[in-house]
């Protein structure tokens, strides 16, 4: 190899030949780049130029073209690089085989070291460190760990597939999350504005409140997806050591890491999370914001016309004359879920809808319409025109 090696060094450089690997007249072989600086060495400058061999002293004439004009040597440019694939063979090898030499004694370590559970050779066990330690031939070992690897393979590929399809329920759920925030603050902006100034602190609260119950969630969600992705990356390390592991030492010694790592997974097992309280209720949010008050006028709004001609939300339930009075009662169920409702349904109306409807007198003004609780019944929205 070091002959061969001397052949295909550029006698100017000194290493081996860089492609182009140029050819001149007297037979000699240099990289170009080393013939470029020939020619600034010799103060050739002209295409139509001349210059001495380096290693002949032959003229060299380059005939109007410069050193594009000399012919490449396909045939060395071949040979080099079929030497330098099996130059990085041979050092693959070296490397491979002085991997599994113990550092201490210059053996072939063929034993493992079941306390320490490490290669070790011969000598460590008979007058080392390992004297006391029991011992298993490293094949036997590295037969039974390979094949328990085999089945850790299959089962963490189960888990991969299911871990996916989990990590896409948790994105759904996650853009459900921050879907449903935004039609929470719509709700409490709509309803909020409708009430007096007195319960402006609580719209404030329950904001803070939802910020932090969505911060809260999200986080746990994106853990949750973080943690099954756990799987797939262990899978890729155990099929990648199972299909390109050198030799049974650095195998052992890889699987050795990837143990702990199996294990860990094992007990987190993050498919068994729980992940069904992770929603934010809008109904929940909507009674804590008029918990405790009485709504004698609700909305003022003139049919879904109103709706239609506004250009926000929250002017449709803005009233012309609010009366609510505080008592310590919680509001109706049945009240609260007609209020959800008409409140969905405006924000649908908004949607579908993109142009202003004019009123009857042309002037885009509306009449108000105030939707006030019965008061012998508290679960019924009663319209009142003015």
């Amino acid at each position: 190899m070091e002959a061969l090696a001397q052949v295909l060094s550029c006698p100017v450089c000194l290493e081996l030949f860089t492609p182009p690997v140029l050819l001149l007249s007297c037979t000699h072989n240099f990289c170009k780049k080393c013939l470029d600086e020939v020619l600034i060495h010799q103060n050739c400058t002209h295409i139509n130029g001349q210059f001495s061999c380096p290693m002949c002293r032959k003229v060299i004439h380059l005939r109007g073209r410069g050193l594009t004009g000399l012919p490449r040597n396909t045939l060395v440019e071949s040979i080099l690089e079929k030497f330098k694939y099996e130059l990085e063979n041979l050092h693959s090898r070296e490397q491979n085989h002085l991997s599994q030499i113990c550092k201490e004694h210059g053996e072939i370590m063929n034993l493992l070291c079941l306390t320490e559970d490490k290669p070790v050779c011969a000598i460590c066990k008979l007058f080392g460190d390992h004297e006391s330690h029991s011992v298993a031939k490293i094949s036997n070992v590295y037969a039974e760990r390979k094949s328990r690897l085999v089945k850790d393979l299959d089962w963490m590929f189960q888990q991969s597939q299911c871990a996916e399809q989990a990590k896409k329920d948790i994105e759904e759920k996650m853009d459900d999350l921050t879907n449903t925030i935004a039609d929470v603050k719509a709700m409490i902006d709509g309803v909020g504005a409708s009430l007096l100034k007195g319960i402006q602190w609580r719209m404030s609260e329950l904001k803070a409140k939802l910020g932090k119950d969505y911060s809260a969630k999200l986080e746990k969600l994106q853990l949750v997806a973080n943690e099954l992705q756990v799987p797939s990356h262990l899978h890729h390390q155990m099929k990648t050591l199972l299909e390109k592991h050198s030799n049974a030492v650095c195998f052992l010694q890889e699987v050795k890491l990837l143990r702990s790592k199996i294990e860990k997974c094992i007990e987190r097992n993050p498919l068994q999370e729980d992940t069904k309280y992770c929603n934010i209720s809008v109904s929940q949010y909507f009674k804590d914001l008029i918990r405790g008050i009485h709504i004698t006028h609700y909305v003022s709004s003139d049919s879904e016309e109103i709706i239609a001609s506004s250009n926000e939300p929250s002017e449709v339930f803005r009233p012309y004359y609010p009366a609510f009075s505080f008592s310590d009662e919680i509001s109706n169920e049945s009240f609260c879920q007609k209020v959800l409702e008409f409140f969905q349904k405006s924000n649908k109306v908004m949607e579908d809808i993109t142009q202003k409807v004019p009123s009857s007198d042309g002037t885009g003004a509306t009449n108000g319409t105030h939707f006030s609780l019965d008061t012998e019944s508290s679960s019924r929205l009663k319209p009142t025109y003015e």
